[in-house]
Parts: C-alpha cells; sequence; structure tokens
C-alpha cells in the first residue's frame, strides 16, 4: 500500500468537499424533503441542463406536476409553484435580495461591474437609484412616450411595407424584437440604435445577451471565470485590439450629446410583449378576427391613441392573456432567504435559500414580477402594445402562417422563425 501513501496529505480537502458537495446538500434540514430530481441535490448543473433544452419552462411544468408546489432545483435552489407565495417572497416592505443570477446581466468598463437597476442585489442601493427616476416611469408620463413610439412604429411599419410589395414572408418575432430595441433607445437616448434602420442585429448585440444570460446566470460562477477573470481579461489585451461593448459605446455617446443638447429622457429596462400577443393571434384565427372587427367598430384616429387603446375590453384581453401564459422573462425570479428564514405556503427554508415562484402558473398574471422590484419598463411595455398591434393588424393581414411554431425559453421566452407572409388590408 505505499502506493496510496501520498494521497493520505489529500484526506482533510477530500472530507471537505465530500461534506460541502455531497453531504450538507443531502441532508440539510429545511430542503431535505423538497422533492426534486436527483441530480438537483448535488449541483446547479440540472438548471443549466434545462435552459440548454430551450424548454426550460415545459420542464418546469412537468417537475411542478410530477413534484407538486414546491420543486428542488439546485442544492440550495427552490421552484414555488404557488400563487400565494407572490405576495410574501415579492413585496414592497420586506425587500428580500436578489439571488447570484442577476450580476451576471451587468456590463463590465474598466474592470469594474457597472451598476444597473434591474440587476442590483444591494437594496439601499437600489432604492437610491430608483428615487430620481422613478416618476419618470409613472402612468402620468405616457403623453410623453407616445409621440416617440409613434416614431419608432412609423418606420417599422413602413420597413414591413416591402414585404407586402416584394411578397416575401418576413421573421415577424424578429422584427418586433428589432422595434422594441429601438424603441427603448429612442425614450432612452432620444435615438435609435439602428436595427430597424439596418435590418439587423447591430453587432450580434441581441444575440450575445441572449446567449450569455441562459448559461452563466444559471451557474454564475462561470460567469465569474467566463467573463470577469482578470487573468482572462490580461490575455485578452495582449492578443486583441481593446473593444467596448456596442451599448455602453452607443451610450457613451447619447450621454455626450445630451450633455451639450440639454435633453431629458426616461431610463427603462424591458421586454417584447408586443411579438408574443401576435404570436397567440396568429395561432389563433377566431380570437384574431374578433379582435380585427372591435378595432373596425371602435372608428379610432391613426395612429390610435393610449387613451383610446387602453379602453377596448378585447384588446385589453388579449394583451392581459397573452403575457399571463406567456411571460416575456420565463424563469422564476429568484430571491434568496433573510437571516432568520422565511416561511412560505406552510414550508420553512432557512436563511440563504434560493426562491423563485413559477412564471407559468395557471391563474396568475406574474410577467413583470412586484414589490419594490416590479419592473420599472412595465408602463411603457403596456403602451408599446396597446398601440403598436392595433396599427399593425388594421394595416396588414397575414396568410399561410404556419402554425407549427414553439416557444423557446432559457431566461426570456422567444420563438425563432415565426415566418408570415403578409398582405395590405384593403381598408388599408
Amino acid at each position: 500500500m505505499v502506493w496510496f501513501a501520498p494521497y493520505y496529505g489529500y484526506k482533510p480537502l477530500i472530507l471537505y468537499l465530500v461534506y460541502h458537495l455531497v453531504l450538507f446538500p443531502l441532508f440539510r434540514s429545511d430542503l431535505r424533503f423538497i422533492p426534486g430530481p436527483a441530480l438537483s441535490k448535488f449541483t446547479d448543473l440540472y438548471p443549466l441542463l434545462l435552459a440548454r433544452t430551450g424548454s426550460a419552462h415545459e420542464h418546469h411544468l412537468h417537475l411542478h406536476k410530477r413534484y407538486g408546489p414546491f420543486v428542488r432545483l439546485g442544492p440550495n435552489n427552490v421552484s414555488v409553484g404557488s400563487p400565494a407565495a407572490i405576495p410574501i417572497l415579492y413585496n414592497a416592505r420586506t425587500r428580500y435580495p436578489k439571488s447570484a443570477f442577476y450580476p451576471v446581466m451587468g456590463n463590465v468598463a474598466h474592470g469594474k461591474v457597472v451598476p444597473i437597476i434591474f440587476f442590483m442585489q444591494d437594496e439601499s442601493i437600489h432604492e437610491s437609484m430608483k428615487r430620481p427616476i422613478a416618476q419618470v416611469y409613472a402612468m402620468t408620463n405616457f403623453k410623453t412616450y407616445e409621440p416617440l413610439i409613434d416614431s419608432t412604429k412609423s418606420l417599422c411599419l413602413t420597413k414591413l411595407e416591402k414585404f407586402v410589395e416584394e411578397g416575401r414572408p418576413l421573421d415577424l418575432g424578429t422584427w418586433l424584437h428589432w422595434f422594441t430595441t429601438d424603441v427603448i433607445m429612442e425614450i432612452t437616448f432620444g435615438k435609435r440604435l439602428g436595427f430597424l434602420e439596418r435590418d439587423e442585429d447591430v453587432d450580434g448585440m441581441l444575440e450575445t445577451i441572449e446567449k450569455r444570460f441562459w448559461y452563466t446566470g444559471q451557474m454564475p460562477w462561470l460567469d465569474r471565470l467566463l467573463h470577469r477573470n482578470p487573468l482572462v481579461d490580461l490575455f485578452t489585451r495582449f492578443v486583441s485590439k481593446p473593444s467596448v461593448s456596442p451599448v455602453l459605446e452607443f451610450s457613451l455617446k447619447r450621454i455626450a450629446e445630451q450633455k451639450s443638447q440639454r435633453h431629458d429622457h426616461p431610463e427603462r429596462t424591458g421586454q417584447e410583449p408586443d411579438f408574443l400577443v401576435m404570436y397567440h393571434l396568429l395561432k389563433n384565427p377566431d380570437s384574431m378576427k374578433t379582435l380585427i372587427a372591435e378595432l373596425e367598430n371602435s372608428n379610432h384616429p391613426s395612429p390610435v391613441p393610449w387613451d383610446i387603446a387602453h379602453k377596448l375590453p378585447y384588446l385589453d384581453a388579449c394583451n392581459k392573456e397573452a403575457l399571463r401564459i406567456t411571460p416575456a422573462i420565463g424563469i422564476s425570479l429568484e430571491r434568496v432567504a433573510p437571516a432568520e428564514g422565511i416561511e412560505l405556503c406552510g414550508k420553512y427554508f432557512g436563511s440563504g435559500t434560493v426562491l423563485g415562484v413559477n412564471a407559468w402558473m395557471e391563474r396568475a398574471l406574474f410577467a413583470f414580477a412586484g414589490g419594490s422590484r416590479v419592473c420599472l419598463g412595465k408602463n411603457i411595455s403596456y403602451l408599446e402594445m396597446y398601440k403598436v398591434i392595433p396599427e399593425m393588424l388594421q394595416r396588414f393581414k397575414s396568410k399561410d402562417s404556419r402554425k407549427n411554431w414553439s416557444l423557446k425559453n432559457g431566461f426570456s421566452t422567444y420563438t425563432r422563425d415565426v415566418e408570415v407572409s403578409i398582405q395590405r388590408r384593403e381598408s388599408s
């Protein structure tokens, strides 16, 4: 047994790793009886594998049907499938901090993470960042945003006209994604980034962001290893020319312009729910006909103003139902249990447990989260939906649409290759 002697020096390390990686996750008292896949008890690799399938939401729903309202997704991660947990976990009083998933989304400048309000874990810093701009996102400022959205919407519809003239199908999801992103830039900086003008994902920005959230968000230490590793950064400086993120570069230019021109535009972080509504309408032609009939009978001016659009009952129902059954962020919005622990739906969870309500529950609209961390872009997202959808439906009609599309989800909910052929409506 002499050959085995060198390994005795590693015995304390081996025991330490066995305890922390196997025994502690397996037998910790508060999560020991939470059901879930065997792999999830030992590693966060399981949710990463689910994200990699592109259909994480379907797996989450299957897990909750199999195991019940609580499902263990990782050694310290629990998915909650009960609407009763929403007012407890997401409220304006207790403000449970966000998990390590969120900092992955932050930009890095000069070796430091740039603080962004949506990604901020520290509640006191989040509050100080939110306070000066909260009023900007209030419903009372809708009139300020309408002309900006109308400007970008007009450009988008003009771009779609070329598909009518040329008789070519278009990927509607991609175009509405570009529209939404350019709206964000128009509102925030007074100038679009150029997705619609250039007919492309500028510098591959959207694809890069999407892929990064899918993988490193599920295992945040991968982000520290791959994207924020000083050794990797040092090596990159030697082998390549320093570069700046296209988003950051654009932002810096717009800030410089605003300083000289004294512009004042609100900030926003949002999603693209307008396409999710169109997705369901295209798959349900009877609902599409009913909505078009309501729009035609309303005799509204063009562009349709918010004051009229949000009072149309069937349009309102379509928008809210699409958000309920296909939330733009398709995974749990994770929060961390406080030092004293937390009780959810009759179960106690100890300090540091990562908890999140399943985004795909029935009978619960949870598309914009809630409490003190409710999405600041909620009102702007609604404004986009109620303005662009009526305009599109009354100007264009689709034909020969394929119905075998499916949703993809690893962080945000989206579809690919939703190709539709459009024609100009006779009345437009």
